[in-house]
């Protein structure tokens, strides 16, 4: 297995890259509250198991909120759920953020862990604060209020309520002035970041049929690319990233290499129509009929011969759910 995995279990360095908790943490937690829970390798080193990652997160959730380890990290699932989705909490968490800017210093002040909390409200609640974050350049606040949406809402509901509105706001606020290019690319890379990384973990136990995910060329827009192949790994789908502006030879000649069962094309509004159209044609005729053909993204108002469009991430993920090859694991995020 790839990058720290073996199986069913993480290595100390996927499992901190699957939550973004640094290692000497869960190390600490590990020995004061016997969570995370693992098992040595002969060589000593710390086995955890994947379904902890899950876990994890939402402990995340509820320290953001201002809980101590010691009181949420025994907590079960369910409980910790039912905590961070208490208007209590959040309430809390707003009057210790006014607290905190109460007694900051005059001047501009870049916001911090201390100063910027995730929302745990809705997802256009959520909004106002990573924009604060891109705003500031608060990587450290954007990647937590991001996490924290993940571990509340869940993998699809994530993408679709949490990371695709906060990408239309950023490009909504540079086209009134707001924000700028420069706040947008921040934000944008950081977003990119975090897909990464959350699907690390699928990646390194995925058993399922290989998908290849990709972007026209001249088309450089990543996210929408990251958000379905996200969506792929979730499902146990391998997926083979070529990422973006790739030509449609080198998809057709990867076919030819690896057991491909799908290709995932993700494109973005600023391809042209009759352009994107004209590709997909040209990839469906160089690629073996037992492939399919995935097509996702605002750029994708046509309708292909042998090729499905999926109008969101929603229908790709029930698309996925409902077809042979990519098991659904059993148990999502």
């Amino acid at each position: 297995m790839a990058d720290g995995a073996r199986g069913g279990s993480l290595t100390i360095g996927a499992l901190s890259r699957a939550t973004g908790i640094p290692p000497a943490t869960l190390r600490t937690w590990e020995r004061r509250y016997r969570f995370p829970r693992s098992v040595r390798k002969p060589s000593g080193h710390r086995l955890y198991p994947v379904d902890g990652v899950a876990h994890l997160l939402r402990v995340k959730a509820a320290l953001a909120l201002g809980h101590r380890p010691a009181e949420v990290l025994r907590l079960p699932a369910s409980e910790l759920d039912a905590l961070v989705a208490m208007p209590g909490a959040r309430a809390a968490a707003n009057a210790r953020v006014t607290q905190a800017l109460a007694n900051a210093p005059a001047g501009p002040v870049m916001p911090n862990a201390a100063t910027v909390r995730p929302s745990m409200g809705s997802a256009d609640e959520r909004l106002p604060d990573l924009l604060q974050c891109a705003r500031s350049f608060d990587r450290a606040g954007l990647e937590r209020g991001l996490r924290a949406q993940w571990a509340a809402l869940g993998p699809i509901r994530f993408l679709e309520e949490g990371a695709g509105p906060f990408m239309e706001a950023l490009g909504k606020e540079c086209r009134e002035g707001s924000l700028e290019v420069r706040h947008e690319h921040f934000a944008s890379s950081i977003l990119a970041d975090v897909l990464r990384e959350l699907r690390r973990p699928y990646d390194d136990r995925a058993s399922g049929s290989w998908v290849a995910a990709a972007t026209f060329p001249g088309d450089r827009h990543e996210i929408g690319l990251l958000m379905a192949s996200l969506v792929c790994a979730v499902r146990g789908w391998r997926v083979l990233y070529l990422g973006p502006d790739t030509p449609i030879e080198q998809i057709a000649a990867l076919s030819r290499e690896a057991p491909l069962s799908a290709v995932a094309l993700s494109v973005s509004p600023t391809v042209p129509q009759a352009y994107s159209f004209a590709l997909t044609l040209e990839l469906r005729r160089n690629l073996a009929e037992r492939i399919a053909i995935w097509a996702g993204g605002k750029g994708t108002s046509w309708a292909a011969p042998g090729v499905d469009s999926f109008a969101d991430l929603d229908t790709l993920d029930r698309h996925l759910a409902a077809i042979a090859g990519g098991p659904t694991p059993a148990a999502l995020l």
